[in-house]
């Protein structure tokens, strides 16, 4: 029986580049969470269908978004960047590293950028939301996209 191994996630990074060669790190990130992918299924039944089931058929995916959460730093220029990232509708990579060294990559566009959250009792704070265009690259592999094939949906 495998040993389960897990680990803290203080000490993962979250960096952006704009040539997928030089890494930015996001400075004082406090959280980023990736929604998770989702499917589109189209309802496929007809009269040759077998059996009395409705037929479905998976025929895109949706890469999700990630949201991220950090202590601002308003003189922080990886904080900057993110808005700047945002306010020219800017495709960026983006490299999360966990602590144990993987490495997953992606490309995503920062689609929300909230600057400032003030809480009275709180240390101030700036979130986004990065909307990945395909994709997560991984040690393991590529969690990658379908793309409609109009010759297998030609039918429809």
């Amino acid at each position: 029986m495998a040993i389960p191994i897990g680990y803290v996630g203080r000490g993962t990074t979250l960096s952006y580049s704009l040539d997928n060669t030089t890494f930015t790190p996001i400075a004082q990130l406090q959280q980023f969470t990736p929604a998770g992918s989702k499917q589109t299924i189209i309802e496929q039944t007809n009269l040759s269908s077998p059996g009395n089931f409705t037929q479905y058929l998976a025929v895109q995916i949706d890469a999700g978004d990630i949201d991220i959460e950090g202590a601002l730093n308003p003189e922080d220029l990886s904080y900057l960047t993110l808005g700047q990232l945002h306010g020219n509708l800017t495709l960026a990579y983006f490299q999360a590293m966990l602590v144990d060294g993987s490495i997953f990559s992606f490309t995503a566009f920062v689609s929300e950028f909230v600057p400032f959250k003030v809480k009275w009792n709180k240390a101030y704070t700036f979130s986004a939301k990065l909307r990945l265009t395909g994709g997560i690259s991984s040690p393991l592999g590529t969690f990658d996209a379908a793309t409609f094939d109009p010759l297998v949906f030609g039918a429809f």
